[in-house]
């Protein structure tokens, strides 16, 4: 490459070529102030210079004249003393240069000498404006704006910001203040945004290190360029370029760095630039450069788009600003570059100087750098356009845009971000944390002899698979053992499930996790996979024991006896009644008026018929008539209503208290009664749900729970579940629903009671702002409109029908015949009796037909017997004796 000097030979001469044949074209100097020579600033400088003077849309009658001059930016004297020197001979502009007290130094002489002074460095506001000053670098104000309005798109809620110089933090200074409003999530979170400055020896490690500890995911870089590759690459040694971390790096010149392998790396790195190489206003500047540098013949490879730096842009572009002011208020008057005088007063200043400050102002173009307009009072660059870039393995990829008008847009649509985050899932492989509990996670019964995942089955298992199918990854289990995860108050730590995912040792964790605020402050979760609540698990209340003859229950044994003992008594005090008073003899045939005997129905046989009757409310055909012995029947009808309605009712009361029934059907039977103990898992969610709950009940549960600590308090479910299996009646467990659905399918003697007592969900943890959070949502979404997570969970969670619990029978008054079966006990041995008794009638009967007959015994049954045998008859022949067998009305 040919020096930057002969360059502007080349230059000079091309302009002296041009004098030549136009005398009459006005050359005006414009001087450029530079740190060191032949820099890239330098070069665009000249480059600027010469496009200009070749273009005759921007300079008619004027052609631009460069003057490169070398200072030191931190010695402001010997700066002021060369810019009084080059205004002797007449300068229409001064650009640069980068130094803060140099540049105050030359605005100063600027002002008074009425000359334009250009910058193209980062520059805080005054508060005085200057008359004669145009920045060409964006508004630190409005830029600032743009790095907020991009973290706040990342959904960033905190960050680490990591700083080299002072007026980073003026830079930033809208990002700060915008997070700094935040407060804390709690005394062991992380603030929204914490501060660190970089230490100068240039080992970053040991602060990389302490980001790493507070495990913050999210880092702004604000540094020189020279050392982004150096912090980077520190943060690659302490663990910080994973998956998890993401990376907004500010200085505008971030594109143009060869980041090597780190590009390779799943770490998100964002960048911005002023510049996109794509636009059309770029590729015609560029094709006009190129134009330029071979009628030069000069080699700047290192002016191209993609690795230019962006002061070097931004001077080309001041250069235009400048020139396209000059076309501006050329057609109106000549332009002269007067000579000044530092030390002169009496000059007044460059004519021009006023006219053309105010229209560079005012003059709205599109150069290398995007669209430039400047705010009219301060002269600073208000408008500006920033490409928000993300490094990927090809380099930097587009994937937005910001300015101050529009705000944010996106250069890519949602199914192309969903793309992309497929791809970046895939040559990896997913540790997913779970932990062995059924029917989630559970060890095959030859898992010994089987290797990896292949060793592992349930509900957890088949999920994940469906959902690496779903997003095309690979994954390894890895198993805790110490639950679901829970915090500790006093390091502020989780164990568990939560812990291996908080402190970035899985990318997913999955098991019958619920989602708690308390977790949601320490890792993300996706969509729901399945809804439950809270409820209670106990055992089923135990069989009634049954009596054949529990009919007899309602009354005592004393009673029953007193009862019968009454029946008898009372029968033949009738009977004895009815013997002594004459109203009781009765003429037995009402048609004879003087009857020869009389007759008393109130046989000692009929009384105890007639006591039987009463009692079981049947009544009878023999009634007493006499007076003495209807006061008598009343008294044991009033009796036999008393004890009749007593054994009713004490035997409706009976079945109804024998009847299964458990001992609580609510949460709060538990609160009011003291023989029944109740826990639940100590430091989950469950025990957090009573220990956080505004309701008093739970408050009270939870202050019983604590007060018996360990004696109700379990480690995990199945220690619950055997508790209550033992215990029958005597504990009942709190767990999710999910969890007793599952173990009332399988434990008959166990039972769900009452409703839930709050609403929740299981979710897939995973680390903040993990970059497979959306795709691994988005297949659980699939999963559950397809119905495959319900076919799933029948899958796990029902039983075959020879395993099933039997139905249970309807909770009504029904009695079992093991109850009542006595009865029919009673009702055959009655029926065996009277067929005893009407078998020896029958034989009594064949004697007196064998004696009134003379005929043998044996002949006498056969006769009546073949009577009997012809049931069709219904009517008997009467057998006529000689002699009566009928007692005497005497005996």
């Amino acid at each position: 490459m040919q020096s930057a000097a002969t360059a502007v030979v080349v230059l000079f001469l091309l302009s002296g070529f041009a004098d030549c044949a136009a005398e009459d074209v006005e050359r005006i100097t414009i001087v450029g102030l530079f740190p060191s020579e032949d820099s890239v600033e330098q070069m665009a400088f000249e480059l600027a210079i010469h496009k200009v003077n070749l273009d005759p849309t921007l300079s008619n009658d004027v052609k631009l004249e460069g003057r490169v001059e070398i200072v030191d930016i931190d010695d402001g004297y010997q700066t002021s003393k060369i810019v009084c020197e080059s205004l002797e001979s007449g300068v229409g502009a001064i650009f640069g240069p980068a130094g803060y007290e140099s540049s105050v130094i030359v605005q100063s002489i600027c002002d008074s000498m009425e000359i334009p002074h250009i910058e193209t460095h980062w520059k805080m506001n005054l508060r005085q404006q200057p008359n004669y000053y145009i920045n060409v670098y964006p508004d630190p104000v409005v830029l600032s704006r743009g790095y907020t309005a991009i973290v706040r798109d990342m959904d960033w809620t905190s960050f680490t910001l990591l700083y080299q110089r002072d007026e980073g933090l003026a830079r930033l200074q809208h990002l700060i203040q915008d997070y700094s409003g935040l407060t804390k999530l709690s005394d062991t979170e992380l603030s929204a945004i914490t501060i660190i400055k970089l230490s100068e020896n240039y080992d970053y490690r040991p602060m990389l290190k302490e980001v790493k500890k507070s495990l913050e995911s999210h880092i702004v870089l604000d540094c020189d360029t020279d050392i982004i590759l150096t912090v980077l690459g520190q943060a690659e040694d302490v663990g910080l370029m994973d998956d998890y971390h993401s990376f907004i790096i500010t200085s505008l010149d971030a594109h143009t760095i060869d980041y090597g392998h780190l590009q390779f790396k799943r770490t998100n790195i964002t960048a911005v630039k002023l510049i996109d190489p794509s636009s059309p206003t770029v590729t015609n500047i560029m094709a006009d450069l190129e134009f330029v540098q071979q009628r030069m013949n000069l080699n700047m490879e290192v002016f191209r788009a993609e690795t230019i730096t962006v002061n070097a842009l931004l001077m080309f572009d001041a250069v235009n600003v400048y020139a396209k002011a000059l076309r501006g208020i050329g057609g109106t008057k000549a332009i002269k570059a007067e000579p000044n005088s530092c030390a002169n007063r009496s000059i007044t200043g460059w004519s021009s100087g006023f006219s053309l400050i105010n229209f560079m102002r005012v003059v709205e173009t599109d150069g290398l750098t995007g669209k430039l307009r400047f705010d009219q009072d301060s002269g600073y660059r208000n408008y500006f356009t920033l490409e928000m870039v993300e490094l990927t393995n090809t380099g930097f990829k587009k994937i937005g845009v910001w300015d101050p008008q529009k705000e944010m847009s996106y250069t890519r649509t949602r199914n192309q971000m969903l793309d992309d985050l497929v791809n970046a899932n895939m040559n990896k492989t997913f540790i997913v944390a779970s932990k062995i509990t059924e029917p989630y996670m559970m060890l095959k019964e030859d898992h010994k002899n089987r290797v990896g995942n292949d060793k592992y089955e349930g509900y957890v298992v088949d999920l994940i698979h469906m959902i690496s199918e779903e997003i095309n990854i690979t994954y390894e289990f890895k198993l805790r053992n110490d639950g679901n995860g829970k915090k500790d108050k006093k390091t502020g730590k989780w164990d568990g499930l939560i812990g291996e995912v908080h402190e970035l040792r899985a990318d997913l964790a999955v098991c019958d996790l619920t989602i708690t605020h308390d977790r949601r402050t320490a890792v993300d979760f996706t969509t729901p996979f399945m809804n439950l609540g809270i409820s209670i698990l106990f055992s089923k209340p135990k069989e009634p024991e049954t009596n054949l003859f529990s009919f007899t229950q309602p009354l005592s044994f004393h009673v029953w006896v007193y009862t019968a003992t009454a029946y008898l008594g009372l029968s033949i005090i009738l009977y004895i009644l009815a013997r002594i008073t004459p109203n009781e003899w009765q003429n037995p045939h009402p048609c004879a008026s003087e009857p020869e005997e009389l007759e008393n129905s109130l046989s000692l046989i009929n009384c105890l018929w007639f006591s039987l009757g009463s009692i079981l409310c049947q009544g009878s055909e023999v009634l007493p008539r006499a007076f003495s012995t209807r006061v008598c029947a009343s008294m044991w009808w009033f009796f036999a209503l008393i004890v009749t309605q007593s054994y009713t009712a004490n035997w409706t009361a009976f079945l109804t208290s024998s009847r299964k029934e458990s001992a609580i059907k609510r949460v709060e039977d538990l609160d009011k009664q003291s023989t029944i103990k109740y826990g639940c898992v100590r430091g989950q969610s469950t025990a957090g749900f009573f220990e956080n709950s505004d309701v008093n009940l739970y408050q009270k549960m939870y202050s019983v729970m604590e007060t018996y600590g360990d004696t109700v308090m379990m480690y995990d479910n199945k220690q619950g579940v055997d508790r209550v299996k033992k215990e029958r009646e005597a504990y009942a467990f709190f767990m999710e629903s999910s969890t007793i659905e599952y173990e009332v399918q399988r434990n008959c003697d166990l039972t769900e009671v009452g409703t839930w007592l709050d609403n929740k969900a299981y979710g897939i943890a995973m680390p903040f702002n993990a970059p497979h959070r959306t795709a691994v949502s988005m297949a659980l979404l699939k999963l559950s409109e397809s119905g495959k997570l319900m076919e799933l969970k029948d899958k796990w969670w029902s039983v075959s029908e020879d395993k099933m619990c039997p139905i249970p029978k309807k909770d009504s008054a029904e009695l079992d015949v093991n109850e009542v079966g006595g009865m029919f006990v009673i009702l055959i041995l009655g029926c065996m009796l009277g067929f005893l008794f009407s078998l020896l009638e029958f034989l009594w009967n064949i004697r007196k037909v064998a004696v009134a007959e003379k005929l043998s015994p044996w002949e006498a049954f056969k006769l009546e017997l073949k009577f009997v045998l012809k049931c069709h008859h219904s009517t008997k022949p009467v057998r006529h004796t000689t002699y009566s067998d009928e007692p005497s009305s005497e005996d």
